[in-house]
C-alpha cells in the first residue's frame, strides 16, 4: 500500500536465489561474531533473522529452512562454543515461530475455503429473499452466532432492509447510524464499543458492531453489518475479512436486486 491507496506491485513475487545467498552470509557473519565475542544472544539473533528472511524471501521450503539454521545452532554447539542448553532454546524458538507462520498460513487458507464455499453456495438462491437469507445464515455461522444484518439501496439511494425467510422487509430511516455513514462514505467501520446515540445499531443490545459497504459495477447497493452483544469482539483483522465477504455478496447481490427494482417500477408504471 502506497499513500494509503492500494496498487497492483509484487502481489505476485518471484523467489529468487539470490536472497538465499544474503541469508547464509548473514547467518554465517552472525554466527562468527557470536563466537569471537562469546555472545549468546547475538547468536540467537543471527539464526533467527536468517530463519524470517530464508523463509519469506528463498526458493526452499520451510522444512529446509528449519533444518539449515538448526544445524548452524548444533554446529556451534559441537565446536563448544556454546552449551547444548543454548542449542535447545534455539531450536524450540524456531519450531514456535515456524509454528506460528505456518499456523497463520493455514488459517489465511481455511478463511478463501470458506469463502469460496459461501459463494458457491449462496449463488445457487434465485430470489433475493432467498439469497439474503442464505447469506445471512452463512455469516452468523462464521461469526458464532452473532447478529448479521444486509441492508440494499434502491435507485433514489434509500435504504431497506429486504425480505427474507420469517421477516418481511422494512425501510431504514436516515438517522445517521453506523450503517448510513457506512453507507455514505463507502467506507468500512467497526468499534469496540457501541455508543448507542450514535451509531444507533440494528440490535438493541449491541455492545460491538463491524460495517462494510456493498459496492457493485460501480454502484453502492447497500450495507452489511454485523453486531455482538460482547464489547471488544472485533478487530481490524476482522473488518478486512469482512470486506471480502462483502465484496462477494455484492456481486450475488446486484443482479437479483436490478431484477427487483426493474419489476417494481415497471408494476408502478403498469397502474
Amino acid at each position: 500500500m502506497k499513500n494509503g491507496e492500494a496498487y497492483y506491485g509484487r502481489v505476485f513475487r518471484r523467489r529468487r536465489f539470490w536472497p538465499q545467498i544474503f541469508w547464509l552470509i548473514v547467518l554465517s557473519a552472525g554466527c562468527a561474531f557470536s563466537c569471537i565475542f562469546n555472545s549468546t544472544p547475538l547468536f540467537i539473533a543471527s539464526i533467527l533473522a536468517a530463519f524470517l528472511g530464508l523463509t519469506e524471501s528463498s526458493r526452499w521450503s520451510h522444512k529446509t529452512n528449519l533444518l539449515v539454521c538448526a544445524s548452524a545452532a548444533v554446529i556451534g554447539s559441537v565446536c563448544g562454543v556454546f552449551s547444548w542448553f543454548d542449542t535447545a532454546s534455539i531450536f524450540l524458538l524456531l519450531v514456535s515461530v515456524g509454528g506460528f507462520m505456518l499456523y497463520y498460513r493455514d488459517t489465511g487458507k481455511k478463511f478463501m475455503d470458506a469463502v469460496e464455499k459461501f459463494s458457491s453456495e449462496i449463488s445457487k438462491e434465485k430470489e433475493l429473499a432467498g439469497l439474503i437469507s442464505s447469506a445471512t445464515e452463512k455469516i452468523r455461522e462464521m461469526t458464532a452466532g452473532d447478529n448479521v444484518f444486509i441492508t440494499v439501496a434502491d435507485r433514489a439511494g434509500a435504504m431497506y432492509m429486504p425480505a427474507r425467510e420469517g421477516r418481511p422487509g422494512s425501510s431504514i430511516p436516515r438517522n445517521g447510524g453506523a450503517a448510513w455513514k457506512v453507507f455514505a462514505s463507502g467506507r468500512p467501520y467497526f468499534t469496540q464499543r457501541v455508543e448507542s446515540a450514535k451509531d444507533l445499531p440494528f440490535y438493541r443490545d449491541a455492545r460491538s458492531l463491524m460495517s462494510a459497504p456493498l459496492f457493485a459495477e460501480g454502484d453502492k447497493i447497500g450495507v452489511l453489518q454485523i453486531e455482538s452483544r460482547v464489547a471488544d469482539a472485533f478487530s481490524e483483522e476482522d473488518v478486512q475479512k469482512l470486506e471480502l465477504i462483502a465484496f462477494v455478496l455484492s456481486h450475488s447481490i446486484y443482479p437479483k436486486l436490478t431484477a427487483e427494482l426493474r419489476e417494481k417500477e415497471e408494476t408502478k408504471t403498469g397502474e
